[in-house]
C-alpha cells in the first residue's frame, strides 16, 4: 500500500507538471458547443479556442461529404486552436444536430451558405481578428471552399486537405465506370423531379459492403465509416452520423465542376494531398495547376492513404503545421 500511494503521488505530481508545461506552451485550448443562424435555421457548431485575450485569426472548417463535426473536422479544429486560431466546425443544415429539411441532403449550395453564415458568426465575436479569416476544406469540403473563397471577400486564404475534387473523370473512377456514373446521375434527376413535384424524398445509403447503388461504393470507404453507424445510446457524443443521403443529392455533386472553379481562384491557396488519397493525385495536381494565383503551395505526402487525413495524428499534425504556417504568413 505504501508503494502504491507513493506511485499515485508521483503520477499526480507528473500530471500537474505536464499540465503546467502544456499551459506554458499554449496548449490550453477549449472546445464549446455554439449555435448560429443560416437562412433562419439553427446550425450547431463546435468552437475551439484558447484563452488569449487578444483577437485572433479564425478558421472555418468543412468536412467530407455527409460528415458531421465530430468526425475529421474536430480533429483539425482542436489542433488549430492550439496553434492560436479560433477554429469553428459545424453540422451543415440537415445533418447532425443542425436544423434543416430534408434531412441528409448533400447540397453544395446550402453548405456554401452555411460556411458564409459561420463567417458571419465569427466576425461578430470580439476574440476574432476579422482581417484574418481563413477556410479549410477536407475531402469533399474542398469543393465548397473553392467557391466560397471566390464569393466571400472576407476569406483571406484557403487550405484544401486530401480533396476529393468533383471532376467528372475523378467521380467516374470513384463510382466504378461511366455507366454507373450515368445511372447515378439519372436516378438523382428523377428523384429531384419527384421531390419538386410531390415533396417526397428518396434516400440511398452512403456506404455499403457490396454493390454500386450507394453514394460511395469503394470498400475502404465502407470499412472506415461503418463503425460510425453502430452507435449505442452511450456513444452518441460521437456525432449524429447516419448512413443515408437523399438520392437527389447527386444531381448537385455530379454536375459540379471543381476544375472550372479552380481557374477563378484569386486567394493564396494551400493544397495538401496524399499519394493514395481517394481523390487521385492527378486530379489534385490539375486543380493546383489550374489556380491562377501565384501565391499557392502544394504538399504531396508519399505513401499516405485518404483516411490518414481523418484520424492519423501524425498526418493530421503534419497537415495542421503546414496549414498554420501558411495561414500566418503575411497576416495583415
Amino acid at each position: 500500500m505504501k508503494y502504491s500511494l507513493l506511485a499515485i503521488l508521483a503520477f499526480a505530481t507528473m500530471m500537474v507538471s505536464c499540465n503546467h508545461q502544456n499551459n506554458k506552451m499554449g496548449y490550453n485550448s477549449t472546445t464549446e458547443k455554439i449555435n448560429f443562424k443560416s437562412k433562419n435555421l439553427n446550425i450547431a457548431g463546435l468552437l475551439c479556442n484558447n484563452d488569449s485575450k487578444f483577437p485572433k485569426s479564425a478558421v472555418v472548417i468543412l468536412g467530407p461529404i455527409c460528415s458531421v463535426k465530430e468526425q475529421s473536422p474536430i480533429q483539425y479544429a482542436t489542433r488549430l486552436a492550439e496553434k492560436g486560431f479560433v477554429a469553428l466546425c459545424f453540422d451543415a443544415r440537415g445533418y447532425g444536430e443542425s436544423e434543416g429539411q430534408p434531412r441528409q441532403f448533400e447540397s453544395l449550395k446550402n453548405k456554401m451558405e452555411d460556411v458564409k453564415a459561420a463567417i458571419d458568426y465569427l466576425t461578430s465575436r470580439k476574440d476574432v481578428d476579422t482581417k484574418n479569416i481563413y477556410v479549410l476544406g477536407i475531402c469533399n469540403g474542398s469543393n465548397e471552399m473553392l467557391q466560397v473563397s471566390i464569393d466571400d471577400e472576407r476569406v483571406k486564404r484557403l487550405a484544401l486537405v486530401s480533396g476529393n475534387y468533383l471532376v467528372k473523370e475523378n467521380m467516374v473512377h470513384l463510382l466504378g465506370d461511366e455507366t454507373i456514373w450515368n445511372e447515378h446521375l439519372q436516378r438523382a434527376k428523377l428523384s429531384k423531379d419527384k421531390f419538386e413535384n410531390s415533396g417526397k424524398v428518396d434516400y440511398i445509403k452512403i456506404i455499403d459492403s457490396s454493390g454500386t447503388d450507394q453514394l460511395l461504393p469503394p470498400l475502404p470507404i465502407y470499412n472506415w465509416y461503418h463503425p460510425w453507424e453502430n452507435k449505442a445510446p452511450y456513444f452518441t457524443y460521437r456525432g449524429g452520423w447516419q448512413n443515408k443521403v437523399t438520392t437527389m443529392s447527386e444531381w448537385e455533386t455530379l454536375n459540379f465542376d471543381a476544375l472550372s472553379i479552380a481557374k477563378k481562384i484569386n486567394k493564396p491557396t494551400l493544397i495538401i494531398h496524399g499519394e493514395m488519397s481517394d481523390g487521385g493525385y492527378e486530379f489534385a495536381k490539375q486543380i493546383f495547376n489550374s489556380i491562377p494565383n501565384q501565391n499557392k503551395k502544394s504538399i504531396w505526402i508519399d505513401k499516405t492513404v485518404h483516411f490518414q487525413f481523418y484520424d492519423d495524428p501524425i498526418i493530421i499534425g503534419r497537415s495542421v503545421n503546414e496549414i498554420s504556417d501558411f495561414f500566418q504568413t503575411n497576416n495583415l
